[in-house]
């Protein structure tokens, strides 16, 4: 099954997607949007680009594990993406964002470069784990 995952952000919303046999999860692309309805149209057409059956939403968490002041956001992106008849779940993204930044920063990227990359490398660890888990 070929699965996508998006990290939803205020200015952009990075995407990964993985290959058909749920092995590996790849950076795919960056998006700038400007409202969560924008997002949402993105998102359906990344779905309908890449054949993906199940989109993976990031859904922001505190260190505590209550739902950090982001997650309203995903949560309405799952019920839209639902209503519109996709297979739509949440998941944890706690770190993924630090994560990939740290590792931008180790292969020597300008913060300009780190910038242009960040979201779709966090996209791939928030698909990453979501594979790891579901093994």
């Amino acid at each position: 099954m070929i699965i996508i995952a998006v990290d939803p952000g205020e200015r952009r919303v990075g995407f990964a997607v993985c290959d058909a046999e749920e092995m590996i999860a790849s950076p795919l692309k960056i998006e700038t949007v400007r409202s969560t309805a924008e997002a949402i149209r993105i998102i359906e057409e990344s779905v309908e680009e890449t054949g993906a059956e199940r989109i993976v939403i990031g859904y922001p968490r505190n260190m505590n594990g209550k739902p950090g002041p982001k997650a309203k956001e995903s949560e309405e992106i799952m019920q839209k993406l639902r209503e519109y008849g996709y297979d739509a779940v949440l998941f944890d993204e706690r770190l993924t964002t630090a994560e990939a930044e740290r590792s931008l920063k180790d292969a020597n990227l300008s913060r300009k470069q780190r910038t242009s990359h960040l979201d779709a490398i966090a996209a791939q660890r928030i698909l990453a784990s979501y594979l790891a888990s579901a093994r």
